[in-house]
């Protein structure tokens, strides 16, 4: 029988490039300090060669740390490759080594040098990390990306304040290994596939960057104070708070509403204070492809209850954000994809609930948070206790983990819903707490918490935070937004728990001002196996 001629000429093609010479460098590995001064740690490779490869970095400091860094062929290495990860100060030696499609390998002959620079001198200019740890203990490993913010003397409005974001990655030890420094306050960040970021500021903008932190692509809401600017227009009047980045690659984000109604509240402490019509904002979320194009909207004035209120609905937040005479009713703080059922989870902070929406029909599939106050046609969506269970205030970011729970960031405000008074704040704290779901029965109970009451050890994040489940180690990083608000400079901190009861703290990054003159606060955090790419 006649063999086929496939395979022939696949082993022909095979042999032929065995016997082609291996790559060869075209113009020799060179690396430069990063241009771009909003990402100064990273630094530039720039090569070429004379066959499409892929490349391995392999960086070591002087104080003998090493890592490798690596980028497929579509990398485009004469346009320049970031190397990422490099401790501010140290002198880092580089070595380069290509591999042709036959897998051969071509080692640059010269070692590179790079020396990171320092990080800024100005006390006010950069966060002061202090990091404390448990040397017996197995921490999950990889960088901690931090979302910072700062906080000056002056009004919350202040450029210093408004006018300054930072994301920073740090090392376990807490030095940080790179950061992008932003003219506008950041709340979320997300990173994509290709090991972008995804950030959401104060401008009512996403801005897509690179890690040499060169702008890739930026969207803004159309209906902001300060009008049309750079980029792509979205249909709506802010983007706050949150990103999360689609499987088929869509955005999905927080934006909102503001609508008149009629005999609303006039004040959040005395039901009978007269009422009258009121200029309410409500959160929209919205999913745009990355052309801007507007692929589904839900807005929570169509689903909730827009008269259930929620302390600091007149603490004038979005007054404060270029809307004046607006309240606020629902504040939206966080949104997660749950690819499990295609479905989004959303934070409503002020309603002290937690919301699984069909991501495609709308349809509000349940509603997680102390039943209290609920209309009756709300009832069938929520959940009843089972067991000691203490159910979360003003909380943050659900996270679905992988036993199938729910972990949330319980900042734990005023410990109650309007118009029952407020605990005493000495009875308040925030924590970490662990749900487990059953929503056929629409049960739910508490099955971990990394704080059990008040003690010396605990604080009270009043705004901000964020709790996540570690994919290794299964202990849970959590991180306390802004501490100490109302006695002085803010300061933040960030744990790494150990998932048992009582919870152990095994990692704690601080950022706070010796002198207290300037607050440092985590809007959210992270922890990434690497900073290249998921």
């Amino acid at each position: 029988m006649r063999p086929p001629l496939l395979p022939l000429a696949a082993l022909f093609f095979a042999a032929a490039a065995s016997l082609a010479a291996q790559a060869k460098f075209t113009q020799p590995p060179a690396v430069t300090p990063n241009p771009n001064p909003r990402a100064p740690l990273s630094a530039v490779l720039t090569f070429a060669t004379d066959v499409p490869t892929a490349t391995q970095v392999r960086i070591a400091d002087d104080a003998g740390r090493t890592w490798e860094l690596t980028f497929d062929e579509a990398s485009a290495p004469q346009r320049g490759l970031a190397l990422v990860g490099f401790r501010p100060g140290r002198r880092h030696e580089i070595r380069v080594v290509v591999r042709d499609r036959a897998g051969r390998e071509t080692a640059a002959p010269a070692t590179l040098l790079f020396q990171a620079p320092p990080l800024p001198a100005a006390p006010d200019a950069f966060p002061p990390f202090t990091v404390t740890r448990d040397s017996s203990a197995k921490l999950e490993p990889g960088y901690t990306l931090l979302s910072v913010r700062r906080q000056g003397p002056g009004r919350p409005t202040d450029p210093f304040n408004t006018g300054w974001g930072m994301i920073v990655a740090i090392d376990a030890e807490g030095v940080p290994v790179w950061y992008y420094e932003a003219s506008a306050r950041i709340s979320d960040f997300e990173r994509g596939p290709n090991g972008n970021l995804f950030l959401c500021t104060l401008e009512y903008e996403i801005l897509e960057i690179d890690l040499l932190g060169n702008e890739v692509a930026r969207w803004h809401a159309a209906g902001r104070p300060k009008g049309a600017g750079p980029g792509i227009s979205v249909p709506t009047m802010t983007f706050h708070h949150e990103i999360d980045l689609l499987p088929g690659g869509n955005l999905v984000v927080l934006g909102t509403d503001r609508r008149a109604l009629p005999n609303y509240y006039t004040s959040e402490t005395d039901a009978s204070a007269p009422r009258q019509t009121q200029q309410v904002m409500g959160d929209e979320v919205i999913e745009f492809s990355r052309e801007g194009r507007v692929v589904r909207k839900w807005n929570a004035f169509d689903h909730l209850d827009p008269y259930r209120i929620g302390y600091e609905t007149f603490s004038g937040y979005w007054e404060r954000r270029g809307f004046p005479g607006t309240l606020d009713w629902s504040h939206a703080n966080n949104l997660v994809y749950d690819p499990t059922d295609d479905s989004l989870l959303v934070s409503f902070r002020y309603l002290a609930a937690i919301v699984k929406i069909d991501r495609v029909s709308g349809q509000v599939k349940w509603i997680l948070g102390k039943p209290d106050g609920w209309a009756e046609k709300y009832r069938p969506l929520l959940f009843r206790a089972e067991g000691d269970l203490q159910w979360f205030q003003h909380q943050h970011s659900p996270f679905p983990t992988s036993r199938g729970t729910l972990i949330v960031f319980d900042n734990g405000n005023y410990g109650t819903m309007p118009f029952t008074p407020p605990k005493p704040r000495a009875e308040t704290f925030s924590r970490a707490v662990e749900y487990q779901l059953d929503p056929e029965r629409r049960t739910v109970r508490q099955v971990w918490a990394s704080a059990q009451g008040p003690g010396p050890d605990t604080v009270l994040s009043e705004a901000m935070g964020n709790a996540e489940q570690l994919p290794r180690t299964g202990n849970v990083l959590v991180f306390y937004g802004a501490l100490n608000r109302a006695g002085g400079a803010s300061w933040s901190r960030g744990r790494e728990y150990t998932h048992t009861t009582p919870a152990r703290v095994l990692w704690e990054v601080v950022a706070r001002d010796p002198q207290g003159k300037t607050g440092w606060q985590f809007f959210c955090g992270t922890r990434w196996a690497n900073l290249q790419r998921p």
